[in-house]
């Protein structure tokens, strides 16, 4: 073989040789890299495992601690559990399977008192027969042996029935015990010691009481329940629902109000039950009378309570019967009181009428001045008498208001009108300042508005000896109409303690002292004003000073009738300056307030004389006050025409005819009664003439045939025109009043003819004779009454013929008022007598009869003739 074969072979070995190497330290590097990739995921597999291992003992280090402070807390749970039924007041044991003790707390061991044998590991048996030897439980009369068995049988139920025992020391213990899953017994012994002596005191109760649940069923009751429904005992049984108790009532005749409607009483009971708000009246079979209390508890049951009222509605039919007699008493106080003011208006009729009528004769001043004590000291007496009859019905809850649109301006002049006598007699001013911006019309009583006033003002004139008594009238209204009306009554009188203020307003009182003992009265004036004042929903006050004067006010809300409106008054041309001559300075502030709020510029003065000497430059009208302290308003009047020629002057006066009479009339334009009516004053303004420029002073009075003086307005005329003859039928069987009316009749403006009937009999036969123009009839007559009387006449008469038929009565009550003109007639005339409402009566009337006569006598039917067809 060559060399070269062999070079060749030997390279091709050693190339083969390199192949094999590089391929052996390719698997060799592929197996390091394979042996490197799985050491480094083992070393990961061992870091990861250190790492759970780590893990696992941390956890279970946490797992440990747990578990130790878990067991800390459950000692400590136990521990706590064991203190808390170690200071339980209830007692708490445990018992096994097999009824032996395991545990119980120092309250379920107390009653033992020590007793070495009990305590865990005792049986239950054990338990029972140590409370019975050893006499900790009172059998109160059961046998000990009958006892423990019923005891021990009682663990064999489900569930354990509750029991309670009494101890030897009182107490009284309920047990309560349950099975527990693994075949023990848990033992709960609750005090009920409290409860049953408050059990025992419902029991003493003599009222009845009851529990039901929210079922409606019975939980307890006590044995006066069970006694009150003696009936319906058998049913009353714990777990016994309401109605069930009811129905067995009901079929065993327990309840007496139920007879006849027993379902529909039913329904109304089980729903006054569920309602448990409401207070029942029931009466029993035997007549006793219960009342049911029952109301609800917070778990949705109901308590009740049974309260025999018997006592109490025999006490309520008593006093019912006693109220009725009060009553009876009462209405016959209140007959006797009309019956007596019957008997007493009628011969105060007579007194009072024939003082009238002599008082209009020729008689001296003495003679006057009796004539004048007599009829003062009979208006006196029906004072009393209204004061008393108006008292007693506003005490009987008899006195009704009657609301209807009257002016209130008018009426406060009205009753300053009425009392300007007395005032006058005094030497006292009346003053009225009513508000311009207030209105006058409003709806309300008017005539108790009258009387009210009458009191405050008649009060005041009373009690003042000089200076004068102010009315005020103020007040606003509201956006509803209503106006709140202040009214009060200022004077100068004698005035009133502090600590008597109060008492003035009782009943048949007056503030006595030295001062005011000199004045009479019934003491009613003031207690009626506050009554019928708290009728109008207002109230009274009183503010005082002794020596200086009173001031007595009231507030009412009445509905305004009209919006306030100025007064639209009209004044003559060249009016624009007033001389206002009084000496009063609050009346010359009254009429300053009410000219100027006219555009009318006002001057003072208190005297005549200064009057006179503000001539050089005279006003345009004068206004002077009738008493003034150098001369007279006449005198005045006078004077004023003298320096000037047809000067206006207008005389204020309280009396209604100024002394100097006709001759003082001549020299002034108007006379208007002081405090004037607002209205008035500015009526007689809008008719003053004013005079000529220039003109002369007067010398002398005019001739007669010049004077022209304006009546004031609303006055009636003097006399009426000459009429026929009025023909009058007058019922009346007194003859003193007879006589009166007749004198009165004879000297009335309109002519009469008057027929008497003497009862009720020949007024009925006078009107079939012929029938009258007017009849006035009195209401208690002998034989026929007025009313009788009437109701024959209205039966008489033809359709379209009703002849006017007024009553004449000392009853004054506003019930007979009422009763009266119900029964057919047509009008009032109160007993005594007065001349102006007679004469006002006879020509409101007496026109009437004119148009129905002169009606009938165009039909050509006679009153007489109808008559005489009715008969």
């Amino acid at each position: 073989m060559s060399l070269t074969a062999r070079l060749a072979e030997e390279r091709r070995a050693r190339l083969a040789a390199e192949r094999l190497l590089e391929l052996k330290q390719a698997e060799l590097f592929a197996a390091n890299r394979k042996l490197d990739k799985h050491a480094r995921a083992l070393s990961h597999e061992i870091h990861e495992t250190r790492a759970q291992m780590t893990e696992v003992r941390t956890e279970n280090r946490l797992v440990k601690s747990q578990l130790g402070q878990a067991h800390e807390k459950i000692e400590l749970v136990e521990g706590q559990l064991w203190k808390a039924l170690q200071t339980m007041r209830d007692g708490f044991a445990m018992f096994s399977a097999e009824r032996m003790m395991e545990l119980a707390n120092p309250a379920y061991l107390a009653p033992f008192e020590g007793l070495d044998t009990i305590g865990p590991g005792a049986s239950y048996r054990h338990v029972l027969e140590m409370m019975v030897e050893e006499g900790i439980v009172d059998l109160q009369g059961e046998h000990s042996r009958a006892w423990r068995d019923r005891m021990l049988a009682r663990w064999d139920q489900d569930p354990i029935p509750s029991e309670t025992i009494r101890l030897w020391s009182g107490q009284f213990i309920k047990i309560q015990e349950r099975h527990m899953p693994d075949g023990g017994i848990v033992s709960l012994g609750v005090d009920i010691t409290e409860l049953m002596r408050m059990w025992s005191a419902i029991e003493e109760l003599p009222d009845g009481f009851v529990i039901y649940d929210p079922e409606d069923r019975l939980l307890m009751c006590n044995d006066p329940y069970r006694r009150i429904y003696d009936k319906s005992a058998p049913a009353i049984q714990p777990g016994a629902s309401f109605e069930d108790i009811l129905r067995y009532g009901l079929d065993h005749g327990q309840y007496a109000e139920a007879v006849g409607r027993e379902e529909e009483w039913i329904e109304e009971r089980l729903s006054a039950h569920r309602d448990a708000v409401q207070e029942l009246e029931q009466q029993l079979a035997d007549g006793r009378w219960l009342r049911i209390y029952e109301r609800p508890l917070s778990d949705g049951g109901r308590v009740g309570l049974r309260i025999d009222i018997s006592d109490i509605k025999q006490t309520q039919h008593e006093l019912q019967e006693a109220m009725q007699r009060a009553e009876a008493a009462n209405r016959a106080k209140s007959s006797f009181l009309a019956n007596m003011s019957h008997e007493i208006r009628t011969p105060m009729n007579g007194v009072v009428g024939m003082a009238d009528l002599l008082r209009e004769s020729e008689l001296s001043e003495e003679q006057k001045l009796y004539v004048d004590t007599i009829r003062s000291s009979g208006e006196a007496l029906l004072v009393i008498i209204n004061d008393i009859l108006d008292y007693s019905k506003i005490e009987a809850e008899k006195l009704e208001l009657k609301p209807e649109p009257f002016d209130l301006e008018r009426a406060v002049h009205e009753v300053m009108l009425l009392l300007q006598p007395a005032a006058r007699e005094k030497g006292l001013d009346l003053l009225v300042d009513y508000d311009l911006f207030l209105p006058t019309h409003f709806v309300g009583d008017p005539g108790r508005m009258r009387q009210i006033l009458t009191n405050l003002v008649g009060n005041a004139v009373k009690f003042t000896v000089e200076g004068h008594v102010l009315v005020r009238v103020t007040g606003s209204t509201g956006d509803d109409g209503i106006a709140a009306v202040h009214v009060t009554v200022e004077d100068t009188g004698v005035g009133i303690p502090e600590d008597k203020r109060d008492h003035v307003f009782g009943e048949f009182n007056q503030a006595e002292d030295d001062r005011n003992r000199q004045f009479e009265g019934t003491g009613l004036g003031l207690a009626i004003t506050r009554r019928l004042v708290g009728l109008m929903g207002g109230e009274v006050w009183l503010d005082s000073e002794p020596g200086r004067g009173s001031c007595f006010g009231f507030r009412v809300a009445l509905r305004a009738e009209d919006p306030v409106q100025p007064e639209a008054v009209a004044l003559p041309e060249g009016l624009k300056r007033v001389l206002l001559v009084d000496d009063h300075a609050l009346n010359r502030a009254i009429l300053t307030q009410q000219l100027e709020r006219l555009g009318l510029a006002v001057d003072h003065c208190k005297t005549g004389n200064e009057a006179l000497d503000r001539m050089a430059a005279p006003p345009d009208l004068v206004i002077a006050e009738q008493e003034l302290p150098d001369m007279t308003g006449g005198d005045l009047a006078r004077a004023l025409t003298r320096l000037r020629a047809g000067q206006p002057v207008i005389l204020l006066s309280a009396e209604p005819q100024p002394p100097g009479g006709r001759e003082t009339l001549r020299h002034v334009h108007m006379v208007l009664p002081k405090p004037a009516p607002r209205r008035n004053l500015f009526a007689a303004l809008e008719t003053v003439t004013m005079p000529e420029a220039g003109a002369a002073p007067v010398q002398g009075p005019p001739p007669p045939s010049d004077i022209a003086p304006q009546p004031p307005p609303d006055a009636a005329p003097a006399d009426a025109p000459p009429g026929r003859t009025l023909d009058v039928l007058l019922a009346e069987d007194n003859r003193t009043n007879q006589l009166v009316f007749r004198k009165m009749a004879a000297r009335l403006a309109t002519p009469l003819s008057l027929r008497i009937a003497a009862n009720g009999f020949e007024v009925v036969q006078a009107y079939r004779k012929r029938r009258p123009d007017l009849i006035f009839m009195d209401i208690s007559m002998p034989r026929m009454d007025g009313k009788e009387a009437t109701r024959e006449i209205r039966a008489l008469e033809p359709e379209g013929a009703r002849v006017p038929i007024i009553a004449v009565t000392a009853h004054a009550m506003e019930s007979d008022r009422e009763a009266i003109l119900a029964a057919g007639l047509d009008d009032y005339l109160s007993k005594p007598l007065r001349k102006a409402e007679l004469a006002r009566l006879v020509e409101k009337w007496g026109a009437l009869a004119d148009q129905a006569s002169a009606a009938r006598t165009n039909t050509g039917l006679s009153g007489v003739e109808s008559a005489s067809d009715q008969a």
